[in-house]
């Protein structure tokens, strides 16, 4: 085998051990209400994860989707209730990387509807539908904190139960034998009109701002 050669013809750019995250897609919503345009988000059901957050609509890539986009217009479609042809989307933010092994694709799009009325959304993934004007995030700074990162060594039997192994006996240094630091990570938190945006919503809403505000 020409090494090399079989190098040169597949090196993609692509993030390395892909497949050891779960990689999802979240489409950044927008809507123009009157003169202003509005992020659109969502309070998800109570029963499913992270119920109660706020978050933009999106989930896991499926592997019959296409591509990332593919999964952040089906994700939207399911979650508002809304048909494709209704969904614009303007191209993509970025990829987010989150210390706990989540990927994120993040989308921005534009909704072809002129009030939440319009929208039919999925009562078992979201409570209810919040629409903030883009421009209390131009106006606001968000609150700033940090996560502290532990990191324990495990691994898990076909059962799922979680065994620790002996970072010592594997010939490792010192320092990784009980539990190790990691890099501290920044959150930001946004309050309005009684919610908390925060997290991974409050990452993309960064990220959206510079944009804008460059």
């Amino acid at each position: 085998m020409d090494v090399v050669e079989k190098l040169r013809n597949s090196l993609q750019a692509d993030l390395i051990s892909r497949d050891k995250y779960f990689n999802s897609a979240v489409l950044i919503t927008l809507m123009k209400i009157e003169d202003d345009y509005h992020f659109i988000f969502q309070k998800r059901a109570k029963e499913i994860s992270q119920g109660g957050e706020i978050s933009f609509p999106g989930g896991a890539f499926d592997l019959e989707d296409i591509d990332f986009e593919r999964t952040a217009i089906r994700e939207t479609e399911e979650e508002l209730g809304i048909s494709e042809e209704k969904i614009d989307v303007i191209g993509k933010l970025g990829t987010l990387v989150i210390p706990n092994g989540v990927i994120v694709e993040a989308y921005i799009g534009e909704l072809d509807v002129r009030s939440l009325d319009e929208l039919n959304p999925n009562k078992d993934e979201v409570e209810r539908l919040i629409s903030v004007p883009v421009k209390f995030f131009m106006e606001n700074e968000p609150k700033t904190y940090y996560i502290k990162i532990e990191n324990k060594a495990f691994y898990c039997k076909d059962t799922r139960e979680e065994l620790f192994f002996s970072a010592k006996e594997l010939g490792l240094p010192a320092r990784y034998h009980g539990i190790w630091k990691g890099r501290d990570r920044k959150v930001y938190f946004y309050s309005y009109d009684g919610e908390i945006i925060w997290g991974i919503t409050a990452d993309l809403i960064i990220e959206t701002m510079k944009l804008l505000k460059n």
